[in-house]
């Protein structure tokens, strides 16, 4: 029998960073083959993509490239080399249309001029791509516009037409629901049909053997094991990454729900939400649920002041409110976690200890200065809280997994001490072990007294975490259920009805 040459070979790769590095790590890809990467935040999944997608070279070892030794110098180099990684926090052109998005770098121009892109055929194509692949986004709307999710969908139908040897995807299914992640199941599918050889970072352990051939777990830089995914079970997985056998578990006390703490009534924001109403009790946890485009995080960012709703009323503790900028929901006590921490969540370029602190910098004044000392120490406190690693105060978040650039922004909302907590999507791209460490964190909010708005499109976290589920559907409230009452059917009936 003669033995197919990998498509990518990594032998003893090292790569060093400081309070980081990927140490002698060996790894392959086949064609047409989906190779799962797992492992716990700062594991070096991310890390290790971007050394094969050229965002920086190897300290030592070699990459084998269909046969070849090669060294990728840039991103650009490596995409034309036929390597492509869409990465978790999507990269992309807000200002520019779906479809220009999807196509860019390959944009037909109109009579040869390269300055003048044919935008009727971009939209064309486009439009027979996304048919094609059952994606319900409209090519002309303008990318800014478009939710985590949704954006997601967009940098996976860019992954299908550009034809690459190997595709990355990072987490892509960390925001969807499961008719979404269908579709990008079946983009992945067609993918590897095609003989394109696949990596698929993911926290999702009932995805493993839904979308993979084999899976390889990492640990601090090195690969600890690589198993065919039909063989292996998800205990053994996680007895490799933790030590231990740890389920995923949802530990919820029991509610003890006090007087209204907030209440939405007919709330509009034209063209998606339509009427909404609702209300939020001291100590409970209010889950909301939906499919893509079904306006969960418009409905945070109005909350919030981000975005000023086009009718409709906020209550806060009995008081109307009309929040025009962030600041004035700050002032009157409610938090956003936003959806997009690349985009909205973290100060890249700045410290730890200033993500952290950034919120409450007025509890540091000493005489008109910022009492640094205090910072560090208080930061560190939370750091240990919320087992953020490797927890420097001077680190900066650039160096950080998307998993511990999450935990930051939740410990920033923590020290502002907040009444209303509006998390959306918490546990994105986390593994399993930090989830746990959010819902306990959620649990410990609302035993202190604080009310959470947990937006998610995990049911299984909805239907673990919740007191009361709310489900939105084309921009409406479709229905509101105890957590006894719902069930993962009934959610996802109520979710595809038309709204």
């Amino acid at each position: 029998m003669i033995q197919r040459r990998p498509l990518l070979e990594l032998k003893y790769i090292r790569k060093v960073f400081p309070e980081f590095g990927l140490e002698g790590v060996d790894i392959d890809l086949q064609a047409g083959e989906v190779h799962v990467l797992i492992g716990e935040n700062g594991s070096g999944k991310s890390t290790l993509m971007k050394l094969i997608s050229g965002w920086f070279p190897p300290d030592g070892g070699a990459v084998i490239y269909k046969g070849e030794p090669v060294r990728f110098r840039s991103i650009h180099e490596a995409q034309k080399n036929g390597i492509i990684y869409l990465h978790q926090d999507v990269q992309s052109f807000d200002n520019l249309t779906v479809a220009e998005n999807v196509f860019f770098g390959k944009l037909p121009r109109l009579w040869g001029i390269p300055t003048l892109v044919d935008l009727d055929q971009v939209l064309a194509v486009c439009r027979e791509v996304f048919e094609e692949l059952s994606i319900p986004i409209d090519p002309s709307e303008i990318l800014g516009n478009l939710g985590y999710a949704q954006r997601q969908l967009v940098a996976a139908a860019r992954g299908f037409i550009s034809n690459s040897e190997i595709v990355i995807f990072d987490e892509p299914t960390s925001a969807m629901g499961e008719p979404d992640r269908d579709i990008l199941f079946d983009i992945v599918s067609r993918l590897k049909e095609r003989g394109t050889g696949i990596f698929y970072i993911s926290h999702r352990m009932d995805e493993i053997r839904q979308v993979g051939d084999r899976v390889t777990v990492m640990h601090r830089g090195r690969i600890l094991g690589t198993e065919d995914c039909d063989d292996v079970s998800r205990e053994s997985l996680v007895r490799m990454m933790t030590g231990e056998v740890r389920k995923e578990r949802y530990p919820r006390l029991s509610p003890k729900p006090g007087p209204v703490m907030l209440e939405v009534n007919d709330l509009t924001l034209e063209p998606i939400l339509r009427g909404v109403n609702f209300h939020l009790r001291r100590g409970e946890i209010l889950g909301i649920t939906g499919l893509m485009g079904s306006g969960r995080t418009l409905l945070a960012n109005c909350l919030f002041g981000i975005i000023r709703p086009s009718g409709g009323h906020i209550k806060v503790l009995g008081e109307e409110t009309s929040f025009s900028n962030p600041g004035e929901a700050m002032a009157s006590g409610i938090s956003l976690i936003p959806e997009d921490r690349a985009v909205n969540g973290i100060f890249h370029r700045h410290n730890l200890m200033r993500n952290i602190t950034s919120a409450t910098l007025h509890r540091f004044k000493q005489r008109g200065v910022l009492d640094e000392g205090y910072m560090r120490e208080l930061t560190q406190e939370y750091v240990q809280e919320m087992s953020i690693k490797p927890g420097n105060t001077g680190d900066i978040m650039d160096n950080y997994s998307g998993g511990n650039q999450q935990k930051v922004m939740v410990s920033r909302w923590l020290m502002n001490r907040s009444i209303i907590y509006v998390m959306d999507e918490p546990t994105r791209g986390i593994d399993a072990a930090s989830k746990v460490d959010i819902y306990n964190t959620m649990n410990d909010m609302v035993d202190k007294g604080a009310s959470v708005i947990l937006i998610s499109s995990e049911i299984e976290e909805i239907l673990g975490m919740s007191d009361r589920v709310l489900v939105l559907a084309g921009g409406r409230i479709a229905a509101e259920m105890g957590r006894t009452e719902a069930t993962k059917e009934k959610i996802l009936e109520l979710a595809t009805e038309e709204g």
